[in-house]
């Protein structure tokens, strides 16, 4: 179980930082205005996915649902079609927009989304399989593999237009890895897991006589919260790049992908941890809603300095190609406001995470408020203030949703009392 655990932290957090070294080597030797528009092309990837991804593992833990049908992937089959056909018919217009990349090959633009889509299901059954560490290696390969393509490109300069199909076909093979190994893993005998073993007669899945129309009217309301969760949620942590790149230009959309990079590192890092301590997680958050001022103070003093030493290091080593925001200042304070939202979003993760646990329906609420703000913020702050304005909206909504996060927890305290 611990090993189980450990593999899933792990795949949360290695694609997370191969996306960031892939994009810090990018943005150092790789055109900036090429660059943003091949990132913004694959955000606008990630939103299709997100816009139908019904979330299949998370209603198959539905007790009804499972004892009923052996598997859900006819969802996920729902899911490549949509995301296919919205990605392969709006990318090449998007493409004459100026600020966003076209592949070189038409055919990736239909096999990333319907390889990707028809992994979800997968993903999350490997693990209720026991197989998690499979899916490791395979989000390793994955890590690796975009690291990779940065170098192979950078290496040989004929293959730079092609870039975006390389960034693709990375996450086509990632989608088609999940699928094979989840085929392979069913077909071995292992189509119900031990914590399934009490569903022995649920329906095997045949395409041609399963009652579609049926299930979709009985299970609604399940299959509409986890398609709302997806879609809203996931799909907002790549809008904003498009956002971006349309107020800013592609350069800046650039720049802005690699503090996104470090924004994402320190979510799935959150995240990671905060299932790692979810046993005494409350009894951890308890004395921080507690704390006096004088400590309050203390601690944010402290966090402020590790947090100006963090900014001045990444000046100093040129993390990121900010010459293009001017002055030492304003580098300073972009690359500030950058590792503020990192920090923000990491201590999120660990509160939304309590949220959940003691009130589901305010974590839909703050969840919601927290999609919305950090869209609005960074929308409205990039026009008026440029790429400082986009990266300090991260920052400012995160600020808005912990705050919130915080009086959730204090009322059982106080009703305690």
């Amino acid at each position: 179980m611990k090993k189980d655990f450990l593999y899933v932290v792990l795949a949360s957090a290695l694609p997370a930082l191969g996306n960031f070294i892939a994009v810090a080597v990018a943005l150092r030797h790789l055109d900036p205005d090429w660059l943003g528009k091949s990132y913004a092309l694959l955000a606008f990837f990630y939103v299709t996915i997100d816009l139908f991804n019904f979330g299949s593992p998370r209603i198959f833990t539905v007790d009804r649902i499972r004892s009923r049908v052996s598997t859900l992937i006819f969802l996920d089959f729902a899911s490549a079609t949509g995301s296919t056909i919205v990605f392969a018919s709006l990318a090449g217009w998007l493409a004459r927009t100026g600020l966003f990349a076209e592949p070189h090959y038409v055919w990736t633009l239909i096999a990333a989304p319907a390889c990707y889509g028809l992994s979800h299901f997968s993903l999350g059954v490997l693990r209720l399989y026991g197989r998690s560490g499979l899916v490791c290696a395979i989000s390793t390969i994955s890590a690796l593999s975009r690291v990779g393509v940065v170098l192979l490109v950078i290496a040989m300069q004929d293959l730079r237009p092609m870039l975006p199909d390389f960034l693709l076909l990375v996450e086509a093979a990632y989608g088609a890895m999940l699928l094979l190994a989840y085929l392979a893993t069913a077909r071995g005998g292992n189509a119900r897991p031990a914590d399934f073993a009490s569903y022995p007669n649920a329906e095997r899945f045949n395409p041609w006589t399963f009652r579609y129309r049926e299930f979709l009217s009985e299970n609604r309301k399940e299959i509409l919260g986890s398609w709302y969760s997806n879609a809203i949620f996931s799909g907002a942590k790549h809008a904003d790049i498009m956002i971006v790149t349309f107020i800013l230009g592609p350069s800046a959309a650039a720049l802005y992908r690699g503090v996104k990079s470090v924004h994402n590192l320190a979510f799935n890092s959150g995240q990671a941890f905060a299932l790692v301590v979810s046993g005494k997680l409350a009894r951890a958050i308890a004395p921080l809603l507690r704390m006096r001022a004088a400590a309050a103070l203390a601690g944010s003093a402290i966090a402020i300095a590790l947090l100006t030493l963090s900014s001045w290091v990444a000046l100093r080593i040129h993390l990121f190609p900010t010459g293009l925001l001017g002055g030492s200042a304003s580098q300073f304070g972009f690359l500030f406001a950058a590792f503020l939202g990192a920090g923000v979003i990491f201590v999120c993760r660990i509160f939304s995470l309590h949220v959940f646990a003691i009130d589901r329906r305010s974590f839909v609420r703050i969840s919601s408020l927290e999609v919305g703000a950090s869209l609005l913020f960074v929308s409205a702050l990039s026009y008026v203030f440029g790429l400082i304005g986009a990266t300090s909206g991260i920052a400012l909504a995160g600020a808005i949703v912990l705050a919130l996060s915080s009086r959730i927890r204090a009322k059982p305290a106080a009703a305690c009392a």
